[in-house]
């Protein structure tokens, strides 16, 4: 941990999949950039886990990166250096072209970085923009695609199964509820039914 930046090791319940979280605000002298940059790297091999980077880098790769086409070229090799010594490879931006606003200069200054292997382990994530509101940035989530069910009757809560008349309380209501439906119909009513029983 440094003054910009924050780690944690982390690992994904379902698949065991072990990684190395970082999150960066960095700062604008491009010197303190450099020893970031470089004791990130000295974490990276230090543990030997696919990392993933996320935040505010105050850099740009790309001259259409900003609004001004401007690119601080000892900065971006920089990067570029970091990114290449540890094998880290950019999410696609979802949702926007650019990241920040301040006056009437616009760049995409966020952004998130992460090894081959994280992109392997989840290949259907992407980095997606939120609305920014009062701040100069956009809020970035790296998520897995939003995927619409449609209307959702009925919302389980696992927590119920440790109830101790759950399963007795389940089947007398299940074989008595909602009789008067048409039976193409009753399913939807008795989950309907049956989520405000168990709220009560």
């Amino acid at each position: 941990m440094g003054g910009q930046w924050i780690s944690l090791c982390s690992k994904h319940v379902n698949s065991s999949f072990n990684c190395i979280v970082v999150g960066v605000y960095v700062t604008s002298f491009v010197q303190d950039r450099a020893k970031m940059w470089e004791d990130i790297t000295t974490l990276k091999f230090a543990f030997e886990l696919p990392m993933v980077v996320i935040g505010d880098f105050n850099e740009t790769l790309h001259a259409h990166e900003r609004s001004n086409g401007y690119i601080n070229y000892s900065g971006s090799a920089a990067l570029r250096n970091f990114l290449s010594n540890c094998a880290l490879i950019e999410f696609k931006l979802q949702g926007s072209r650019f990241t920040w606003f301040r006056g009437g200069f616009i760049s995409c200054i966020d952004t998130t970085f992460a090894s081959p292997e994280f992109h392997l382990q989840f290949p259907f994530l992407s980095l997606c923009s939120y609305p920014r509101g009062v701040f100069d940035h956009y809020q970035l989530l790296l998520q897995t695609p939003k995927v619409d069910w449609g209307w959702k009757p009925f919302c389980f809560i696992n927590c119920w199964l440790s109830h101790h008349s759950f399963s007795a309380d389940f089947e007398i209501f299940w074989s008595d509820s909602c009789k008067k439906f048409p039976s193409d119909y009753r399913l939807v009513k008795k989950l309907e039914t049956l989520g405000k029983r168990l709220r009560q």
